[in-house]
């Protein structure tokens, strides 16, 4: 009962996003057993074996870890030093954005890692696009080349663990977290995220999940450096960065993401064999779950742009839409 008493109130579009969750929940649960099912059905070693995603383990200790030891211990003190008192900040607001500001500092080192990583480890594959700085043949056609009996480079591997570890990891500290007025919002995300991560893994649909994890990191490296420098006197490098948020958020997870993307995750109908038990059930989740992330960027961005015609008549005062709440 102490985790619902501390729920905020739900508005209409907390609402939306539970009967969201509501809806893939049981679609998933039905999905698992034939997807980890999957290599020993179409008795090929070229299936992924899902097992290796319990590797993702040692990167969610490892980062569950560092994130306790800088966001308690090490970044509250540079937060402190670097965040000054603004005169109409109410009583706790500053003590509020110096802890803020450990979180999104951390958050940013992980993803100006983890962007770059997902770059260079796959820029040179065919099937990686130019969107996302490939150097191959820029061949969406070739996500689904012998589709499902492809066989994967062993980075894909290691990377899907990466990135399990570390959204597995934030889900589990959300969960943990107070519950602000965007708590189901992110919620929607978090669990979108790794259940498209798990199941594009084991229906050894990797290639497209590698695209839609590197666009994701791409922008979010971008935001949390921006909002890490939100509190500074000078608010040029503000500006600078809102204003970097927005295009990149724009490019990657609204154009991207819809026009390159999930058209290439639809055209993965033309490449399922038939026969393969549940594969069309999953095929529609998969495609869903990128529909409802895109809907919730959609959303994101249209509070950037509030936030950007609200600075307009403010004369330039910017503020964080998850900052407070």
């Amino acid at each position: 009962m102490k985790f619902f008493s501390g729920l905020p109130t739900l508005t209409n579009q907390d609402k939306f996003n539970i009967a969201q969750i509501a809806i893939i929940l049981p679609i998933v649960l039905l999905c698992i057993p034939t997807s980890f099912n999957r290599r020993k059905e179409l008795k090929s070693d070229l299936i992924p074996n899902p097992l290796i995603l319990l590797w993702s383990f040692i990167p969610f200790v490892l980062i569950y870890a560092l994130r306790v030891l800088c966001i308690e211990h090490i970044f509250p003190k540079l937060g402190d030093k670097f965040i000054f008192y603004k005169f109409y900040w109410e009583p706790g607001v500053r003590e509020f954005r110096v802890k803020r500001f450990a979180l999104v500092l951390f958050k940013a080192i992980y993803f100006w890692i983890s962007a770059p990583l997902g770059i260079l480890l796959f820029r040179y594959e065919d099937w990686m696009p130019s969107a996302l700085f490939g150097k191959g043949k820029q061949d969406l056609e070739l996500l689904w080349e012998n589709y499902p009996y492809q066989e994967q480079s062993p980075m894909l591997n290691v990377y899907y663990c990466w990135a399990l570890g570390y959204h597995f990891h934030s889900l589990v500290f959300h969960m943990q977290s107070e519950k602000r007025n965007d708590y189901f919002e992110n919620l929607l995300h978090h669990v979108a995220t790794v259940f498209l991560i798990i199941f594009s893994f084991c229906n050894n649909c990797g290639r497209i999940g590698v695209l839609v994890l590197i666009l994701h990191d791409i922008v979010d490296a971008i935001m949390y450096m921006s909002k890490s420098v939100n509190d500074m006197p000078n608010q040029v490098p503000v500006y600078c960065g809102f204003a970097f948020i927005a295009i990149s958020f724009f490019q990657f997870r609204i154009f991207t993401l819809g026009y390159h993307i999930i058209p290439a995750a639809i055209n993965a109908k033309n490449y399922i064999p038939d026969g393969i038990p549940g594969s069309y059930i999953v095929f529609y989740l998969l495609v869903g779950l990128l529909c409802v992330l895109w809907v919730l960027h959609a959303y994101w961005f249209y509070l950037i742009i509030q936030i950007i015609v609200v600075a307009i008549k403010n004369k330039g005062r910017l503020k964080d839409p998850h900052a407070l709440g």
